[in-house]
This record gives structure tokens, sequence and C-alpha cells, in this order.
């Protein structure tokens, strides 16, 4: 009730309203499963920071698939046009959003909830974010636009593959690779957007400049572009992948209390706000994902 009050008093319009009703719901579930589904008890170290990957994946998918139900003419006018039946696709998609956020925060059906949505944003890439890049190659943010849609896809594939018995056996698995591979090549593409515009907002490097208000707003963005440096390489040439994209998730993280959820807070009253909090959320649930997927360092045996 103090909650809703607050959205009263401040005139939150009923579409941001219901992506953040939604989402909390998803960020209570998925909680009440990681602390007392003993999750967090068993983990050590960077690994009860992976175990949140999905939860952090699933809580903007859940608020994304409320908006194609908020603003549904705004959705599907970004339907390719050869595509039939726009507003069918529209809600369709929106409640296989809602789902799969509740599938993965609960761990029923996730594998097959991650699968879904690695598909899902693959096509999307093919159909909307490649077509659109080729329109004007030259333009870095359908470049950052189309490698962060591959980077959803990525890291709900690595979720995939990580749930099933061939990866459990051996730590390993071809989309766990794909996904490497392909988030290794995003991470150091926004390294070096982020050296090279660091006025930008951190982490995903997209048009919204960071504000003045953000303490040394800056030096964020530098600290983030040479974490991402480092990691993207070890990702690429694949040396201690799990710790890689780990770190790289934590310091997603860091940005989001630092920069993002203060621009939401700012903006509260439009769906802008949600949207990068929420963007860069789900991008480091899926970086965590791919974490996951990696496979875990074992320690050499000590003989007598």
């Amino acid at each position: 009730m103090h909650f809703a009050s607050i959205l009263l008093a401040d005139a939150i319009p009923p579409e941001v309203a219901w992506c953040y009703a939604v989402s909390a719901v998803v960020w209570v579930v998925g909680l009440s499963v990681i602390f007392l589904g003993g999750y967090w008890a068993k983990a050590r170290g960077l690994e009860k920071l992976i175990i949140f990957g999905p939860l952090f994946y699933a809580v903007p998918i859940a608020a994304f698939g409320t908006e194609h139900f908020m603003i549904p003419n705004d959705i599907a006018s970004m339907v390719p046009q050869f595509i039939p039946w726009h507003m069918f696709w529209t809600y369709f998609i929106g409640a296989c959003f809602i789902g799969a956020g509740f599938s993965l925060a609960t761990k029923i059906q996730a594998k097959l909830a991650a699968a879904l949505l690695g598909f899902t944003f693959f096509v999307f890439v093919t159909t909307m974010d490649i077509p659109g890049w080729l329109r004007n190659p030259h333009d870095r943010f359908a470049t950052a636009l189309m490698l962060r849609e591959l980077s959803f896809s990525s890291g709900a594939l690595a979720l995939a593959a990580s749930l099933t018995t061939h990866w459990r056996e051996r730590q390993t698995h071809i989309l766990a690779t794909w996904a490497r591979y392909t988030m290794a090549v995003t991470i150091l593409f926004y390294s070096f957007e982020q050296f090279l515009h660091a006025d930008h907002v951190p982490a995903l490097p997209l048009e919204l400049v960071t504000p003045d208000r953000i303490p040394m707003h800056a030096l964020w963005t530098y600290l983030t572009a040479a974490v991402f440096a480092v990691t993207g390489i070890m990702l690429l040439v694949g040396k201690k992948t799990r710790l890689a994209a780990a770190v790289t998730g934590l310091s997603i993280l860091i940005v989001e209390f630092v920069v993002y959820i203060p621009i939401a807070w700012w903006e509260r009253a439009s769906l802008e706000g949600i949207n990068y909090l929420y963007d860069t959320l789900m991008y480091c649930g899926a970086v965590l994902m791919l974490a996951a997927a990696m496979p875990q360092q074992t320690k050499p045996e000590v003989h007598p």
C-alpha cells in the first residue's frame, strides 16, 4: 500500500506502474527461491553473485512483457512489415515474456524458458537488428543495440546449456561456447566504445548521456571500460572464463546501483527510466548466466 501511495503521489502513469508492479512480484518470488531454497547458503565467493543471473534476467523480461500490454501500438510498430498479425505477436510475445520471467525466477521449466528466450532474441537480431544495422553500418548505436540483443540471446542459451545433462557431466556445451564468443566480442566492443565516449552511460553504451548529477560520472564509464577490456580478452581466449564473466557481471551491477537506479528514480514517471534500468540489469543477468555455464576451476590435487 505504501508503494502504491508513492506511485500515486508522484503521478506515475499506469503503464510504468504496472511494469514495476509485475517485476516486483518476480523479485519477491525469485528472492524467496534463492534464499529459502538453500541456493544462497550453498554458494561461496562469486558463486553467490552468479546464482542471481537468472533472476536479474527474469525481472526485466517480465517488465518488458508487461510493456507489450501497456503500449501495444508502439510495440506492434516495431514488428517487421513482412510479418503478419502485428498485434497478435505483440500480445503473444508479451505473455511469453511474463511467463518466462516467472519460470526463470521459480526454476520451473527454466531450461525450456531459457531456450525459447534465446531463440526469440536471435529472431529479433536477424529480422530487426541486423537489417537496421545494415541500413547504416557506421551507426555505433545500431551496432551496440544489435550486440545487446545478441547478448540477451546468448545469455539465455548459455543458461539452457548449463541445465542439460551433457553440461553437468562434462561442463561443456556447444551453446555455451557460442555464447562465450558472442559475449566476448560484445564486451570488447562495449569497452572500446566506452573509452571513446565516456560521457555516455556505462556498461551499455547507448544514446543516453550520463547526467552531471552522478558523482564522477565519466569515471564510472572508464572503469567499466577497463574491466570489460580485461574480461573480454579472457573470455575470447578461454582463460578463467567463469571468473571473467562473473567479474564482468559484478562491474555491471555496481554501475546499476551508482548510475542507473538514480536515473530510474529521476525518470520514474517515464518508460525510458525503467527501460534503461532493466536493460542494464538484464545484460548483467545474461553475463552471469554465461558465467554459470563456464567450467568451474578445480583445485589441483596435492600428492604427498
